[in-house]
């Protein structure tokens, strides 16, 4: 066993793909370890009261060199000598500072976004962490209107007959402010219960105004204006839109995806050969990985983005011009310049979201003709049966019906091609 000296502590390294452990022969129970990406740690060992063997954390070398390194197991182990357990003590005094954080609504949510990012947000064996995406919007929803409410407020102390009026009166603002804040004070209270701040939610069973399902489809003519106001978003007047934009919602309209799939594409899920693009699993709405077949008209999308955003070395296909990190448009900036070009074109009440209630209601009309179920794996809805069939779908039959979703989007670009050249398609 080596002296251990600042010098050896700066060089040793563990042989490939093992970790190194130093024992110090001055200071007994001292240990310095190297992980074997080179990380340098010093810990002390000792035994407690009752016999049980603890290990506590000193820091990182060099930040804590070999003489304080020394000094500080010293102190632990003086500690133990007086009946006292380092380590313990540390737990104990971590738990009282989240216990603290659990106190106020922001320091709930605070806790519980990180453990939904973990999946350790919710119990049971079949918990899963929330997907970034969600967990963005969430966090948005929670700090632009309910922590100025109630964010400094005692859980404890927060009452049902407080969220109920609050709610309303989001609704009164808009209905789905009043259904998403309902929602995630209702997940936080959950998420004190389980922590053991609260005995009951208050939040469970307050009646909020639903929306109203919406059936708004594009008729031709407006198609043919979103698609020529996004082609050329320059000559509309008094139209701030981006070229990139205006080809992520036309893409987002010929691949019948979900706005947050479409701006979140990435160049390394395109397989240009295959003509391709598989969604992974962690970016679906439904948690499982998606193919979508790619017609030549998405595939000229795909080559004007690479064209918009040249030398720019982005892994996005539709790369954020405002992030200093290679981060993807913004899914809100996506709705909002949605709703920028409609207001200008005079296309009233659409949303990117309509794009695909278009696409589909064209592709199961007569127009087209494909049956609901192909169309349903278009869009990637969880299940479209029930019962066994649906057990089967989504864990044994893996057959991704790719050759008729690409017969259908085919169909589907090849009208589009027609409304926007305002030719009649081929028979």
């Amino acid at each position: 066993m080596p002296k251990l000296t600042n010098d050896l502590l700066k060089t040793v390294m563990p042989e490939p793909g093992k970790r190194l452990e130093l024992r110090d022969d001055v200071e007994s129970g001292l240990i310095f370890r190297v992980t074997e990406k080179g990380v340098r740690t010093w810990s002390v060992r000792y035994r407690n009261a009752a016999g049980e063997q603890r290990r506590k954390s000193l820091g990182l070398f060099p930040a804590v060199g070999l003489a304080k390194a020394r000094d500080e197991a010293r102190k632990a182990k003086g500690s133990v000598a007086s009946g006292s357990d380092p380590v313990a003590t540390e737990k104990a005094a971590r738990a009282e500072e989240r216990r603290k954080r659990l106190h106020t609504l922001s320091g709930l949510a605070d806790v519980y976004f990180d453990a939904a990012a973990k999946g350790t947000h919710r119990g049971g064996p079949t918990a899963k962490p929330k997907r970034a995406g969600t967990i963005s919007e969430e966090r948005r929803v929670f700090d632009k209107l309910v922590k100025p409410k109630f964010g400094d407020s005692a859980v404890a102390n927060i009452t049902r007959t407080e969220i109920r009026d609050f709610c309303a009166k989001q609704t009164k603002k808009a209905k789905s402010n009043g259904r998403h804040c309902r929602n995630i004070i209702r997940q936080l209270m959950s998420f004190a219960v389980r922590e053991g701040v609260i005995d009951h939610n208050p939040a469970l069973d307050i009646a909020v105004a639903m929306p109203t399902a919406r059936r708004r489809v594009l008729a031709d003519e407006e198609l043919l204006a979103f698609w020529n106001a996004c082609a050329q978003p320059d000559d509309i007047d008094d139209l701030t839109l981006s070229k990139l934009m205006g080809t992520a919602l036309r893409m987002a309209a010929v691949t019948l995806q979900r706005g947050g799939e479409v701006v979140g594409m990435r160049w390394e899920e395109i397989d240009r050969a295959a003509k391709t693009w598989l969604i992974p699993a962690e970016r679906m709405k439904g948690k499982r990985a998606h193919l979508v077949p790619l017609s030549d008209l998405a595939l000229g999308l795909l080559d004007e983005a690479a064209e918009i955003t040249k030398g720019n070395g982005s892994e996005f296909v539709f790369a954020s011009p405002r992030s200093e990190e290679d981060a993807h448009i913004d899914r809100r900036a996506f709705s909002r310049a949605m709703n920028r070009l409609v207001g200008v074109i005079e296309i009233p009440d659409a949303t990117p979201h309509d794009l695909r209630r278009t696409g589909a209601t064209n592709l199961t009309s007569e127009r087209i003709g494909f049956s609901r179920f192909i169309v349903s794996q278009i869009l990637a809805h969880a299940a479209d049966t029930g019962g066994a069939a649906a057990v089967t779908g989504q864990h044994y039959d893996l057959n991704d019906y790719l050759a008729e979703k690409r017969r259908a989007l085919s169909a589907w670009a090849e009208l589009l091609t027609s409304i926007i050249d305002a030719k009649p398609r081929s028979s």
